[in-house]
C-alpha cells in the first residue's frame, strides 16, 4: 500500500495553527480571570513584528503560580476547552515536561530534532518565588534536572547513520530512562514551589532553568492588552523592562545565522473544515 503523501504546512501555516492555539488559552483565562502574559519570542515578536518573528515556530506565555495551577484545575476537571484543544500534563505518571503545553490534535508534529508532544503546542511557563538567598542554587539544580528530563527522550533518526549513534548512545540513557521522566518532573516542580510566589520580591520560570531571568514580581501585577497579528493578548505592563533584562537591545533582530527556532514540521490529520484560519 502507497504510503500517503504528508503536505507540511509552510511557516504562514504555523502560524495560523499556532495563532488559534494561542486564542483558545486567552479565552479560557479571560472567562475566567487568570493572568498572563506573553513571554519570550512571543512577547518579543509583539513589540517588534505586532505579531509572530517572521522565522519563529513556537509561542511561549508566562502565568503566576496560582493562576497557572487554576488554569490546570479548569481544564483537568471540566470542558473549558473547545474540541480538538488539549493539555499536556506537567504532573503525575503522564507529564511530559515540568510545565503544561496546550495543543492542536487536528495537527501532528515532526521534528528534526527531537521528540516532544506529538501536537503543535502553545508553551505555558509557570512563575514562582525567586529567593534571593538560594535563588541561584535552585536555578543549579534544576538546570541540571532539566538536562535530566532530556535524557529520557530519543533523537529522531532522519539519516541512516544515526542508527548505529542510537544504539552506542542508548546505555547514556538508560539509567534516566530508569529513573523516570515523570519522578524527575516531580523533583523539578518540588524544587520550583519551595519558594511560593507571593512570598517573594522576585519571579521567574525556575522549573526550565535554561529561562532563567528573575525580576522583581511587581512586573507581573499588571497587565495590558497587545495587538500581535490580527488580534489583541494580554502582556505585562513592564514589556519593555522586561524584554530589556532579556535581550538587551531588543529592537534589533539578530543576524541570519543566530536566528534560532524548532525546526518543526506541521501537517494536519484530520480533514480541513473552517475552524482554523490558513
Amino acid at each position: 500500500m502507497k504510503k500517503k503523501k504528508r503536505n507540511y504546512l509552510d511557516i504562514g501555516g504555523i502560524h495560523a495553527v499556532l495563532l488559534d492555539i494561542l486564542s483558545e488559552f486567552d479565552r479560557v483565562c479571560r472567562e475566567n480571570g487568570l493572568r498572563y502574559s506573553l513571554a519570550y519570542g512571543t512577547q518579543l515578536g509583539a513589540i517588534r513584528h505586532k505579531g509572530f518573528i517572521p522565522w519563529d515556530d513556537d509561542v511561549d506565555v508566562a502565568m503566576p503560580r496560582p493562576d497557572y495551577e487554576k488554569f490546570h484545575e479548569l481544564v483537568t476537571s471540566g470542558k473549558v476547552l473547545r474540541e480538538h484543544f488539549l493539555l499536556s500534563e506537567d504532573r503525575g505518571k503522564r507529564a511530559e515536561y515540568p510545565f503544561m503545553k496546550i495543543m492542536d490534535d487536528r495537527y501532528r508534529i515532526k521534528s528534526s530534532t527531537h521528540c516532544e508532544v506529538k501536537h503543535p503546542f502553545v508553551d505555558i511557563f509557570p512563575l514562582d518565588g525567586f529567593s534571593e538567598k538560594d535563588g541561584k542554587r535552585q536555578h543549579r539544580k534544576c538546570m541540571v534536572l532539566d538536562f535530566c528530563v532530556d535524557m529520557t527522550r530519543w533523537y529522531i533518526l532522519d539519516k541512516w547513520w544515526m542508527y548505529p549513534i542510537r544504539v552506542l548512545c542508548f546505555w547514556w540513557y538508560l539509567p534516566f530512562i530508569i529513573w523516570g521522566r515523570h519522578r524527575i518532573i516531580a523533583k523539578i516542580n518540588k524544587l520550583a514551589k519551595k519558594y511560593p510566589y507571593e512570598e517573594h520580591a522576585l519571579a521567574d520560570c525556575t522549573v526550565w532553568g535554561a529561562l532563567s531571568n528573575p525580576l522583581p514580581r511587581e512586573y507581573y501585577d499588571s497587565y495590558c492588552d497587545i495587538p500581535f497579528e490580527d488580534r489583541v493578548f494580554r502582556s505585562i505592563n513592564a514589556w519593555d523592562e522586561w524584554l530589556t533584562s532579556v535581550y538587551g537591545d531588543y529592537m534589533t533582530p539578530p543576524p541570519e545565522g543566530k536566528r534560532g527556532h524548532h525546526n518543526l514540521k506541521i501537517y494536519r490529520v484530520q480533514p480541513e473544515t473552517n475552524e482554523v484560519s490558513k
